[in-house]
């Protein structure tokens, strides 16, 4: 303490920041990396390569020929353990995949034909689960910029939006606190306040940016031990990561009272209430160093202005909502 004090804390805990930015893998992202394992030829070494980021890891198979990698986060691969056995293949969001790199002996007077897939499916677990591709986060519509909203697509899961605009997601016919949710590893419960997932029923906020999420996983059973405080559902998310390639996006909508139909109450009325409806973000990622050093940042934000009719005046209301950057 005396030394944070003479040296002023401030600077400690920037230079803390800033080691835990740059570092690309952490102790808690484990609930959302991806494992590698199958068969090659005894004692070959395996090359595992991120083409998006250039991330390189390399084993050696054992003398049975199986081989293991492990805390590789989810993405594109490049997997070799020598000629005729590269092959690419996607890895998703907190998956352990099995891949045999076992080289084939071509027929004589026959080419050599390699079958390549870009998204293996994962068949030795007990986890009853379903992945919500980046794809699917793109291009499905959607009535909010909340991420979990496409949750709504796996079976037994429902999320709904009140009247108010509040959102809330819920796992078979548990209530909404029996869900978690781990971005990266790290859980989102509420544990002060009712509601399951921080930031869900009392604001018409997101828990996390969109345009920040990646993929996730929606476990509805048997989960593993490193998920907790849950009893209906589980949902692991990880976060995007800036590539050797510069990618930026953003987006903007806008609603006022002469873009939507009046409601039940103002044809009573004969007037539309006076409304603003904002939403608007951007992302961008790219590399600081190829293949080391990589940034990516991201902002999101809704500006939600009503005027409400009341005792023939009217008052102004601002609905403050989260804001999230990555």
């Amino acid at each position: 303490m005396l030394v944070c004090a003479k040296y002023g804390c401030g600077w400690l805990a920037a230079a803390a920041l800033v080691i835990l930015a740059c570092s690309p893998h952490v102790a808690w992202a484990q609930a959302v990396e991806a494992a590698l394992r199958g068969r090659a030829a005894p004692n070959s070494e395996i090359t595992v390569r991120n083409t998006a980021t250039g991330l390189t890891r390399r084993t050696r198979a054992a003398a049975d020929g199986s081989y293991g990698i492990v805390g590789l986060p989810p993405g594109p691969y490049h997997v070799a353990a020598g000629p005729g056995t590269e092959t690419n293949v996607t890895l998703p969001v907190a998956s352990t995949i099995t891949l045999d790199l076992q080289p084939q002996a071509p027929a004589e007077g026959l080419a050599t034909v390699t079958i390549k897939t870009t998204r293996p499916t994962e068949v030795k677990t007990s986890e009853i689960a379903t992945i919500v591709p980046q794809v699917q986060i793109e291009t499905i519509p959607q009535i909010t910029r909340n991420f979990l909203e496409f949750a709504d697509t796996v079976p037994g899961m429902v999320f709904t939006v009140d009247k108010n605009g509040n959102t809330s997601l819920r796992g078979g016919a548990q209530n909404d606190s029996a869900v978690n949710v781990f971005i990266d590893g790290v859980g989102q419960k509420n544990y002060v306040k009712e509601g399951g997932v921080a930031g869900q029923f009392f604001t018409q906020g997101n828990p996390f940016p969109q345009l920040a999420i990646g993929e996730y996983k929606v476990i509805t059973s048997n989960y593993k031990a490193e998920y907790d405080q849950i009893s209906s559902a589980a949902v692991t998310a990880e976060t995007k990561s800036g590539t050797n390639e510069f990618h930026g996006e953003t987006f903007g909508a806008f609603t006022g009272q002469n873009f939507r139909a009046e409601t039940p109450a103002e044809a009573h009325a004969g007037q539309k209430t006076a409304t603003s409806d904002k939403e608007f973000g951007a992302a961008f990622g790219g590399p600081i160093i190829k293949d080391v050093l990589h940034f990516f940042v991201t902002y999101e934000g809704k500006r939600l202005r009503h005027a409400l009719p009341r005792c023939w005046c009217r008052s102004i209301s601002r609905i403050p909502t989260s804001r999230g950057g990555a």
